[in-house]
């Protein structure tokens, strides 16, 4: 069994293929175990880098999430006044 790193156009890690056998392109990295550890990754120069390269979402906000960050920035705002006045 193959387990490699497939990595995006900017060699991060997008997913973690098991292979039954070996595959030999530019942007499969073989690594020992399916450890979800490498996901958004960055491999350079042979070695991985620490930092996480997380995708960011541009799609429109849910209402849920809309009201949710409202109550967020209001709830802040209250603790801003009530501590301030501490």
């Amino acid at each position: 069994m193959h387990i490699y790193a497939q990595l995006n156009e900017n060699n991060i890690c997008i997913g973690i293929s098991q292979l039954s056998g070996e595959v030999i392109a530019e942007n499969m990295i073989e690594i020992e175990s399916p450890d979800a550890s490498f996901l958004w990754k960055k491999h350079e120069n042979g070695t991985w880098l620490a930092e996480k390269f997380e995708p960011q979402t541009t799609a429109p906000l849910t209402e849920f999430e809309q009201v949710k960050q409202r109550q967020e920035l209001m709830q802040a705002a209250l603790d801003e006044l009530i501590l301030g006045g501490i």
